[in-house]
């Protein structure tokens, strides 16, 4: 593949993952460097991703606590005391493996700590995301964001449409759909040159709001999954936004919403 080809979600999908691990082929390398002097939003994915790994890789250098080095080593003493043989090394490189067992545990634990937990409805959003990037056809007047807001505000009570253009995306299209409870779910499609975002709308009583992520005028964004997530609701109306743009783009569409 030539640097000409390579575009924002060629990238992202293929090529970002092992190129914070320094993983790429000599031909690939040369095409990610290219794309990435270019492209600034696949330049500060790939510096978040190279942080976050390193992070991780912090984690490695977990050793087992001094007390317990002491106390393995004391026992060992008393056993060789015991014994009066010519053990000591051998035992001694046992509980070495030990200590090295007992590391890997604790770093694995810890590393399950920090991923992410799944979340049900930004999977489903995330699903829908990915099918709208393949097909969409609307079923609702949407040429623009007031059409949609009127369209939403019959069936949901609120008017759901959102101003994306300070970020280059424009309504491409909304519909309304029924979930297998019989409830409606909208969904609304934002494009440009630099990519899509779908926004997916149901009422639901309850929704809880991840831990992390940043906040913009009462809007949670984060990144999961490798994809923009963006929630909010009003009044019992959420909204979740998904695109491959990265979440410092929402973060700058939310920011000039009115307060």
């Amino acid at each position: 593949m030539g640097a000409d080809t390579l575009d924002h979600k060629q990238y992202i999908e293929r090529y970002l993952s092992a190129d914070a691990d320094d993983e790429l082929e000599n031909h690939e390398r040369r095409d990610a460097t290219a794309h990435v002097s270019g492209c600034e939003e696949c330049r500060r994915m790939l510096d978040s991703e190279i942080a976050m790994k390193s992070e991780v890789k912090k984690l490695a250098t977990v050793t087992a606590p001094v007390e317990l080095r002491n106390r393995i080593m004391a026992a060992l003493d008393e056993v060789d005391r015991r014994s009066q043989r010519r053990v000591r090394p051998l035992r001694r490189a046992v509980a070495w493996t030990s200590i090295a067992a007992l590391a890997a545990c604790l770093i694995a634990v810890t590393v399950l700590r920090i991923q992410q937990p799944a979340n049900p409805a930004f999977d489903a959003a995330i699903e829908s995301f990915v099918k709208s990037e393949q097909s969409f056809a609307s079923n609702v007047p949407s040429k623009s964001a007031d059409e949609l807001a009127v369209t939403y505000i019959d069936r949901f009570g609120v008017p759901m449409a959102w101003d994306f253009s300070s970020i280059g995306l424009e309504v491409a299209g909304g519909r309304i759909d029924q979930s297998s409870d019989g409830r409606p779910i909208g969904y609304s499609l934002y494009k440009g040159s630099r990519g899509s975002l779908l926004a997916v709308i149901y009422r639901n009583d309850v929704f809880n709001f991840p831990v992390g992520g940043e906040t913009v005028k009462g809007i949670h964004i984060y990144h999961y999954r490798g994809y923009s997530v963006a929630a909010t609701n009003r009044y019992s109306v959420f909204c979740i936004m998904v695109t491959r743009l990265p979440t410092s783009d929402l973060a700058q569409a939310f920011s000039q919403l009115p307060s």
